[in-house]
């Protein structure tokens, strides 16, 4: 049986950031609650809803770039 951490890494690998943020903020233990937000916003901002957070003053670009750091960091993606 393949793990929801092995399914959104090899996300995360081929480039589909949106389904591998998406898996990755659902998870309950291993992130502090702002890098779970910040996964969220990434996810939601991939996922069309930019606008939205952008209007709230959200820089979702930066987010996006926090959120590839974050999985890079936990699971030493190069």
């Amino acid at each position: 049986m393949i793990r929801k951490t092995d399914k959104a890494l090899r996300m995360f690998r081929v480039g589909d950031y949106h389904g591998a943020f998406s898996i990755f903020s659902t998870f309950r233990v291993g992130f502090t609650r702002e890098e779970t937000r910040t996964l969220q916003i990434a996810s939601e901002s991939l996922g069309g809803h930019a606008e939205f957070y952008q209007s709230l003053g959200v820089d979702t670009n930066a987010e996006v770039s926090k959120a590839k750091e974050i999985i890079r960091t936990k699971y030493q993606e190069q």
